[in-house]
């Protein structure tokens, strides 16, 4: 088989060596930052999401702490996904077929795309790999070993992110529509693993002001119906998928006859598709929202005339080749060129400090080292923990996002005394008056690029609860009546009796 495909097989291996050179040109981004601060704090859960991605990164961490280290586990991920794809299409279509999906999921843009190390990754890992095991467990014998691996995984892919709900929902319904009491067996063995892992989290939410509930359900779908989004979630859709795709799917309605394989990927993809329609109508979607879905669009190409199928190949080959190359150049004259040429862009700041933190975290060591210092968002609190090594937290933000120092940060310790506050924007003197008897704001270069740091002294506590605490409670910590009131940690600490 490997002779039949040399020429495909021989495109991949090009596309793989390429997305090895951009993972490790790629800067270290905000969000892995941040879930590698997770890991520097281990916990059985996080603010944002469910642990996985840091629970990870602490067990790797132990080997190499390298960020680019980091990476080769979405790099491996990818591949295993691929074969995973490949795996189940062979219970399906002839071994050539399935071969060809393994081989074009690699050619395409979205392997390139796992490059980053973030949540998603092992929640597409864990959700193909669970998906791939249960259709064992109905399909082939042993049961009850393929049900327990498919338990496993699936309940690491809740505990990855919450979208696998909707994977959970789509698998029992095609096990009890098209297996009937035969799927019983493996739904009886998969479940409690799920359940146990669903179990884990909620009693971690129950004990931590429900933070993942709360900024998943409530927080985050504030805004407004607008077109906007839903175009954005279309042109998304497109994106993935490929236009040349939509079209050959189409070319090839004749083939898609209703059997197995098509009722699961009509399933899947039919309750990914509800579900983020509805979404869209509010909230603005990347395209990593549709990664858990990926594996099901391409199982759908094994409906493709040869011919299209073969097509699809060749297209996203050279579309991905498009992208390789736009990222290379890019990222090579990221590294190659000096800052000094783009210092009239607005974000040259943010690109000095992400090419030289190390020489900001010596400044800042040098003037700082025995002195608070905080950040005024989880990007730069992130980076700096990872390249100095130290805890910058964060403060003086009411985003939404990146708000896991609302547990490690006690503000009730900070008052009337002196700290800092790190910012590669300006700090203005007026935004910190109000909760500071005296600001002092001091600069400092690097490449030219100025960064910003301002002295708060005398902190004035009930003047930063009233402009930021009882903001942040309204909007990230007023748990609804129907959820069981637990601990929480924003809410005992300074919205008790005895908060001082």
């Amino acid at each position: 088989m490997t002779k039949l495909y040399e020429k495909e097989i021989k495109i991949v291996g090009l596309v793989l060596v390429a997305k090895l050179i951009i993972l490790a040109l790629i800067p270290l981004t905000g969000d892995e930052a941040y879930f590698i601060k997770w890991a520097m704090h281990i916990s059985s859960g996080y603010y944002d999401h469910p642990p996985m991605v840091g629970w990870l990164i602490y067990l790797m961490s132990f080997i190499n702490d390298s960020i680019i280290f980091f990476r080769l586990f979405s790099f491996m991920a990818a591949i295993t996904v691929a074969f995973s794809i490949y795996k189940i299409a062979q219970l399906y279509v002839d071994e050539n077929r399935a071969y060809l999906l393994f081989l074009l999921f690699l050619v395409s843009p979205v392997d390139i795309l796992m490059s980053l190390f973030t949540n998603d990754i092992p929640l597409v890992l864990f959700g193909t790999l669970g998906t791939q095991f249960f259709l064992y467990s109905l399909k082939k014998e042993q049961t009850v070993r393929y049900a327990l691996l498919s338990g496993l995984f699936l309940g690491a892919a809740f505990l990855s992110k919450y979208f696998s709900v909707f994977l959970f929902f789509s698998l029992f319904v095609f096990a009890i529509s098209v297996y009937k009491t035969k799927s019983i067996k493996t739904l009886l063995i998969a479940m409690p693993l799920v359940l146990l892992a669903i179990a884990q989290n909620m009693y971690f939410n129950y004990n931590c002001c429900w933070n993942n509930i709360m900024f998943n359900f409530f927080a985050r779908t504030e805004s407004h119906y607008n077109f906007e989004t839903f175009s954005n979630f279309l042109l998304n859709l497109v994106y993935v998928v490929t236009p040349w795709a939509f079209w050959f799917l189409y070319k090839s309605r004749k083939n898609f006859i209703k059997n197995e394989l098509l009722i699961l990927v009509s399933l899947i993809l039919g309750v990914m598709f509800v579900v983020f329609f509805m979404v869209s109508l509010k909230n603005l979607m990347g395209i990593h929202w549709f990664i858990l879905f990926i594996p099901y669009i391409f199982l759908l190409f094994a409906f493709l005339d040869e011919k299209y199928l073969h097509k699809l190949f060749k297209y996203n080959a050279i579309f991905t080749a498009l992208h390789i190359i736009i990222l290379l150049a890019v990222l090579t004259a990221f590294h190659l060129l000096p800052n000094a040429m783009f210092k009239s862009s607005y974000f040259y700041e943010d690109a000095v400090l992400s090419s030289n933190m190390k020489e900001t975290c010596k400044i800042l060591d040098e003037k700082y080292a025995d002195k608070k210092l905080f950040s005024t968002g989880y990007t730069n609190s992130a980076m700096f923990n990872y390249y100095c090594k130290k805890d910058m937290p964060m403060i003086f933000s009411n985003s939404i996002f990146g708000r896991m120092d609302d547990k490690l940060v006690d503000i009730r310790t900070l008052k009337e005394t002196d700290f800092y506050i790190f910012n590669n924007r300006e700090i203005k003197k007026s935004d910190l008056d109000n909760v500071c008897d005296n600001v002092k704001i001091d600069t400092f270069k690097v490449e030219d690029a100025l960064f910003y740091v301002a002295e708060c002294r005398g902190f004035n506590y009930d003047k930063y609860k009233t402009h930021y605490l009882d903001i942040q409670q309204k909007k990230f910590y007023d748990i609804p009546d129907f959820l069981p009131q637990g601990k929480c940690y924003f809410n005992d600490r300074y919205y008790t009796k005895d908060a001082k």
